[in-house]
Parts: C-alpha cells; structure tokens; sequence
C-alpha cells in the first residue's frame, strides 16, 4: 500500500466515521426529546417522504447510486491489493565529482530483496523463501516471507535476520528503505503425528 492509497482509505474511513456519528447524534436527540431536532423535523412532509419510492426517477437514482457504490468499492479493494514497486533508491545524494561534473547513484530494490532472501534461504531450518520489493506508504521495503521448520531456533533467526537487515542498511547509506522479515512455521511433520497417535495407542491403518 503506498502513501495515496493509505490517504484514500483514512479519508473514506473518516466520511463514514462522521455520517454514523452525526446519524446516531440525531437519533439520540430525537429520543432524548432535543426540541429544536425535532421542529427540523417537522418541516419535512412525511407523506412527500413516503412517496419517494413511488417516483418515477426513483429506480434511476437507486440503480445509478448502486453502480457508482460497487465502482467505488472495487476500485478500493483493487488499489489495496495491488502492490506497488518502488522506484530506485538513491543511495549517494546528487553532488560535483573529482572530474567537475554532477553525478547520483541509484540502485534497483528488486535485486536486494533477492539477496536478502538468498541470505535467510542459507539458515538452518529454512525450507522456502518468497520476496518482494513494495511501496508500503511511502517507504520502500524488502519484504521477504520465510516458511521454516517447526522446530526452529527463532531467537537466533531472528539475531540473524536483524544482522542481514544491518549489513544492508550499511551498505546503503541514506537510501530510504526498510526490510521487513515474516517468518512462518510449518506444521509438524505427518510421520511425527503418526509416531505419536501410535504412542497413544491408535491402530496402524493396514495396507491396502
């Protein structure tokens, strides 16, 4: 998700805060006995009210409101899912060379999260690894997706993933990036369950 979108959906998520909010404020008023809601009130005709439906712009209005609801809708739900690639990261700031010209150094996220997940994919206990470079609001990120063993020693994966994430960082002094390591574990083994369903006195299933 980058920046744009995380404004989008805190704008979206704040009309809609506002309209329940001031909704269930009328409403509390109204029962509460609020003299001046309820004078408001009155000057709508509850006949011209009820009649609405019966209307003959009234299935245009519904369906035109519909149709932009679901657009809406989709095109949120499409610009959230949708993963956005950072551009290059700058890594040294624009600036006169020895030779007297102007010169900038920028480097592809893409490759740096391969050589991050090929650091994690060589630990012990590693079974696979995914990796990705996004724009999560803003800030360029190297996320990698590790799916180990069980068994796994996690407090010295993760020491060694927090070490891969310096070394980087070092390597790239002033780039605006982060690394970002999910680490899953899968589940037990099917002959360990079946070891200990025996230890626990289940019949072996026979062979066909």
């Amino acid at each position: 998700m980058n920046r744009r979108t995380s404004v989008v959906d805190r704008l979206v998520a704040l009309t809609a805060g506002l309209a329940l909010v001031g909704g269930a404020g009328v409403t509390l008023t109204w029962i509460v006995g609020v003299e001046s809601v309820r004078s408001f009130a009155r000057r709508f005709d509850r006949a011209d009210v009820a009649a609405l439906p019966e209307q003959s712009w009234w299935p245009t209005a519904l369906g035109v409101t519909a149709v932009v609801s679901v657009i809406a809708g989709l095109t949120l739900l499409l610009l959230n899912l949708r993963r956005s690639r950072p551009e290059t990261l700058p890594v040294l700031p624009s600036g006169p060379t020895p030779a007297g010209g102007d010169a900038s150094l920028s480097v592809d996220p893409g490759p740096l999260a391969e050589g991050l997940a090929a650091e994690l994919a060589a630990l012990d206990g590693v079974r696979s690894v995914r990796r990705s470079a996004v724009d999560d609001r803003g800030l360029a990120t190297l996320r990698v997706t590790v799916v180990a063993d069980p068994n796994i020693d996690v407090a010295d994966f993760t020491r060694s993933a927090e070490a891969f994430a310096r070394s980087m960082a070092a390597a790239l002094p002033g780039a605006p990036v982060a690394a970002q390591v999910l680490l899953h574990l899968s589940p037990a083994d099917q002959s360990v369950t079946t070891v200990a369903e025996q230890a626990h006195g289940s019949p072996p299933s026979s062979p066909d």
